[in-house]
């Protein structure tokens, strides 16, 4: 199971590493507008890609941690109680520190 963990770990890495780069890219190549409405769509849309920028770093600094944990052999423990988090809330979330009942 542990390999099977670590494999969608390292998928998910890399699905969000791609994304940060695309809005990377995306955010450089953009064009400047000259038309005040549209440097406010711009604008708009600037503030949506930094967002989803962030939440995949933050994400991505989860899959980290928990790519350590596997190396350390302490992975599926909860980091509050140290029981075994449920296989059923890693495989949902397989960057989790916290079983169910710590989460909340």
């Amino acid at each position: 199971m542990m390999t099977d963990v670590k494999q969608k770990l390292l998928l998910l890495k890399g699905e969000l590493d791609s994304r940060v780069e695309n809005i990377d890219a995306d955010l450089h190549n953009r064009k400047t507008s000259h038309k005040f409405s549209e440097q406010t769509v711009d604008r708009q849309n600037d503030d949506v890609l930094l967002n989803l920028k962030s939440e995949a770093k933050e994400e991505l600094e989860q899959i980290h941690h928990a790519l350590l944990k596997i190396e350390r052999d302490l992975y599926g423990k909860c980091e509050k109680c140290h029981e075994e988090i449920s296989d059923e809330r890693i495989d949902v979330l397989p960057f989790t520190p916290y079983c169910k009942s710590c989460a909340v």
